[in-house]
């Protein structure tokens, strides 16, 4: 994989809309990768792996069957 990195979320095909910036928000949030989740980090009770990030943010797409089946996860998944 790229770099090393056991997984990498990519799009099957070109998206350039706001949509897929509130994907990508929506993605971050779930796994706790913004300010607050980054200074609550030890404190977080459950854990989520990348993969059902990814398919829970679909829904936060204006255009859930285009834009939203747009993202895909390759490789070995992880929890943070």
């Amino acid at each position: 994989m790229l770099a090393g990195s056991p997984c990498l979320v990519a799009n099957l095909w070109d998206v350039t809309d706001k949509d897929i910036d509130k994907f990508s928000q929506a993605v971050f949030d779930k796994l706790g990768l913004t300010a607050d989740g980054i200074k609550d980090w030890g404190r977080q009770d459950g854990q989520i792996s990348i993969i059902d990030a990814v398919g829970q943010s679909r829904d936060s797409c204006k255009l859930r069957y285009l834009t939203g089946a747009a993202p895909v996860v390759y490789g070995i998944p992880f929890y943070l």
